[in-house]
């Protein structure tokens, strides 16, 4: 249920927010050399591998949050 709403509500209505924006520079930047030295094909390989990475760690870290937010909010309506 978790995943649905990150696919829903970060990556479907935010695929050019800032985030998404330094995740492709760094990327960029990270293989600014291979880029000179690979071919175009290895080098779109690699990128298309580190972009897919990057999206896993994107989804786990949202998860990672929400679930932490929740445990935050129950925390927070428990009456003392």
């Amino acid at each position: 249920m978790i995943k649905k709403l990150y696919l829903n509500t970060v990556q479907e209505l935010h695929p050019e927010d800032e985030a998404n924006k330094m995740i492709k520079k760094e990327i960029q930047n990270l293989l600014r050399e291979e880029e000179k030295i690979l071919s175009r094909r290895e080098y779109e390989m690699i990128r298309d591998k580190l972009f897919r990475a990057a999206s896993v760690g994107e989804e786990l870290g949202f998860e990672r949050g929400f679930r932490y937010a929740f445990q935050l909010w129950v925390e927070c309506m428990r009456e003392p």
